[in-house]
């Protein structure tokens, strides 16, 4: 048995990455992630820059997006469409959360929130 060797590094979502790094983090090709701002699922920090640069915030959906994409055989606009989707449940999450952390704590633990 041999051990893979696994590159990895520590995500920090205020930081921005180019268009080169983030290709290599989601597994989609430099053309796709273009392809994917044409269709505005994918916003640079400043478009208007010769280098564009990313949040990190993009990585882990675009993740999500490219394995879905190999999955279930998916083309760059459908592609886009899942992402706009991704975000927005990441979004509703995020606020249900943050409702949550606003119930009283017996009311939260007898509703099973943690």
């Amino acid at each position: 048995m041999t051990q893979e060797q696994v590159e990895w590094r520590w995500l920090d979502t205020r930081e921005t990455i180019t268009l080169a790094e983030l290709s290599d983090c989601c597994g989609m090709s430099e053309a796709e992630l273009d392809e994917l701002v044409d269709y505005c699922a994918l916003v640079p920090v400043a478009p208007s820059n010769q280098q564009r640069a990313f949040s990190a915030n993009w990585v882990v959906p675009l993740r999500t997006a490219s394995k879905m994409r190999a999955d279930f055989d998916l083309d760059i606009f459908t592609v886009a469409i899942l992402l706009g989707n991704l975000n927005r449940i990441e979004e509703l999450e995020r606020q249900v959360r943050s409702l949550q952390a606003l119930l009283p704590p017996d009311l939260r633990s007898s509703m099973g929130i943690q």
